[in-house]
C-alpha cells in the first residue's frame, strides 16, 4: 500500500472526529515522540551519508534525501533533487535501502587550520600594544613556536605572543 494512500486514509477518518479528541492525540502523540528512548533508537539506526527518508513538516510530505550531518536532536539531511538542506528531528527520520544510484556522501576535507606562526613570516611589519597599552610597530625577525622576535622602530627588541600581533599594511 502506497504512503500517500495511508496518509490520506488517515485524514479521512480523523475528518470528523471532535476537535477536543484529535487535541488530545495529538498531545499523546507530543509525549511519544519526545520520549528519549524513541529519539535514541532512531538515532542509532542512521550513520553519516546513509540514505533516508523523511516527513516535510510542513506539508506531511516524505522526501528523500542523505544524512549528512548529526547533532545533538536533530539531523541534517540533503534532499539532493533539489540541493536542499533540511534539519530534521531524529523521529521523522527512518532509513532506505541504499539505491543502485546513491552514492555514500563523502564529507568535504576540513580546511587546515593555519597556525599564528605561519601567519607571520620573517620581515613583516606588525603592531601590538606594549604593557602600557601603547600601541608599537616593528618588523619581524624571527619566527618562533609560540612567539615573534620583532625589532620596534625605535630600535628595541621584543618578543610578542602571536595573539597580540596585528599585521600592518602600508597604503
Amino acid at each position: 500500500m502506497a504512503e500517500d494512500d495511508i496518509a490520506s486514509r488517515m485524514v479521512e477518518a480523523l475528518q470528523d472526529a471532535p476537535s477536543m479528541q484529535l487535541y488530545q492525540m495529538r498531545a499523546l502523540i507530543d509525549v511519544l515522540l519526545d520520549d528519549p528512548k524513541r529519539e535514541m533508537a532512531a538515532r542509532m539506526k542512521l550513520h553519516l551519508g546513509q540514505a533516508v527518508q523523511f516527513i516535510d513538516h510542513r506539508t506531511g510530505q516524505v522526501r528523500h534525501g542523505k544524512l549528512i550531518a548529526r547533532h545533538d536532536k536533530q539531523a541534517t539531511v540533503l534532499e539532493e533533487d533539489v540541493r536542499r538542506t533540511w534539519k530534521i528531528p531524529y523521529v521523522a527520520i527512518d532509513s532506505l535501502t541504499t539505491e543502485p544510484g546513491m552514492q555514500a556522501y563523502e564529507p568535504p576535507p576540513e580546511p587546515a587550520a593555519q597556525t599564528a606562526n605561519t601567519i607571520f613570516k620573517v620581515g613583516d611589519k606588525v603592531t601590538f600594544d606594549d604593557a602600557k597599552g601603547t600601541a608599537l610597530v616593528g618588523i619581524v625577525t624571527r619566527v618562533n613556536r609560540r612567539t615573534a622576535t620583532l625589532q620596534a622602530m625605535d630600535g628595541r627588541n621584543w618578543r610578542v605572543g602571536f595573539e597580540l600581533l596585528r599585521h600592518v599594511l602600508d597604503v
